[in-house]
């Protein structure tokens, strides 16, 4: 009775040994899949300030075109006194607003652009300074429980054999 649990005690052991090893791999797996997570996260931000970029500079060509039609239409039509002037002005100046707003929103952009990748940077930093080096001391930690778990383990099974032996 006394051998049979002995031996249930060191196959438990020695399936706890293996768990705390895998327990360590995946220590180092998340490390990795955080630090890819981290370069993804990179590219995210680039793509999303493209298509607000992108997106802002054709609303802007879309209000350019229909300022310009709006003028053309009016240059159709008879012109009294200073109105031809009057709207060419207001063309110039509705123009001019259009590329003010323009260069804000596309500044605003650039402005995000360069605070998230500040902010992805730093993670990729920690991730792969403090992050991974917490994950490889787990890593070590769990291996080395992993390893002690299973010098135990052949030494009860070791101190079994003994005891039946001399039993």
């Amino acid at each position: 009775m006394s051998a049979a649990r002995i031996g249930g005690n060191v196959s438990d052991i020695n399936s706890t040994a293996g768990v705390m090893t895998d327990t360590g791999v995946a220590a180092v797996d998340a490390g990795s899949e955080a630090t890819n997570f981290s370069n993804t996260m990179e590219g995210e931000v680039t793509d999303v300030t493209e298509v607000l970029s992108s997106r802002f500079i054709d609303l802007a060509d879309g209000l350019r075109s229909a300022i310009t039609a709006a003028k053309n239409r009016l240059a159709a039509t008879d012109w009294e006194g200073s109105s031809q002037a009057a709207a060419t002005d207001t063309e110039a100046a509705l123009n001019s607003e259009v590329d003010n707003v323009l260069t804000n929103a596309l500044d605003s952009v650039q402005e995000f652009k360069t605070f998230m990748m500040a902010r992805a940077t730093e993670f990729v930093s920690m991730v792969e300074g403090d992050f991974n080096t917490i994950m490889g001391n787990i890593d070590t930690a769990y291996g080395d429980l992993g390893t002690a778990s299973e010098t135990f383990a052949r030494n009860l099974e070791e101190a079994d054999r003994t005891i039946t032996f001399n039993g």
